[in-house]
């Protein structure tokens, strides 16, 4: 009975200790700063209509702003990991630089040390293979893992194109955890057609063009 009660207060020392290194300043400032990046681009003010030359501009300077906060976030901590910032404190980072698109050399510096992260398990493995393939795609290059897609905008499909060794795709996905292929390509083309589902439907499109999944047995 003493072990276990010993047991229980050194697990519960650990958690608190462990708990205690995360920085729950910063988790929160990159939490709130990945939250208004996604609502300035998913759901513009009233007064501004979505896609429009004044949202692509809110849109703009949002991204200039975190980058100007990234930057100095990344010189002084590197990539900040579960250790640091929690799970969603590490992702909205992330989802930051994701989005630094302007600043290439921002991101190739930052993807070098979220992959040492990844590799000690402190990083999303499947956020990496994102940003790993939207560098690639920027700069004209064959992406890894077919994360990012264009649409066959006439049966509401989305395709990867411009990517290395189609054949073995499934792989390098399953190797940084991420679901199939054609399975993501689907649940890409139906959010892409709720999205658009007015335009869709007046075209007499009624619904996305979904790829066939071979079922296992």
């Amino acid at each position: 009975m003493k072990n276990i009660v010993l047991l229980m207060v050194f697990q519960l020392f650990a958690t608190t200790f462990c708990s205690a290194q995360i920085d729950s300043t910063l988790s929160n400032k990159l939490i709130t700063m990945a939250r208004l990046d996604q609502e300035i681009m998913q759901s513009p003010p009233k007064n501004v209509n979505p896609a429009s030359e004044e949202h692509m501009a809110l849109i703009d300077s949002m991204a200039t702003v975190n980058y100007n906060e990234a930057k100095i976030i990344f010189k002084k901590y590197g990539f900040p990991g579960f250790d640091m910032v929690g799970e969603e404190g590490s992702k909205s980072f992330w989802l930051i630089v994701q989005h630094c698109d302007k600043w290439p050399k921002f991101q190739e510096k930052v993807l070098k040390k979220m992959e040492a992260q990844v590799k000690k398990k402190n990083a999303h493995s499947t956020y990496y293979a994102y940003l790993v393939d939207r560098i690639k795609i920027r700069a004209g290059k064959k992406q890894i893992y077919g994360t990012q897609v264009s649409y066959h905008t006439d049966i509401c499909q989305a395709y990867v194109a411009d990517v290395e060794d189609m054949n073995n795709i499934n792989k390098r996905r399953s190797a940084v955890g991420l679901n199939i292929i054609e399975e993501y390509l689907n649940t890409v083309s139906k959010n892409h057609f709720l999205r658009n589902e007015e335009s869709f439907r007046k075209k007499g499109i009624t619904g996305p063009t979904l790829y066939p999944i071979e079922q296992k047995i």
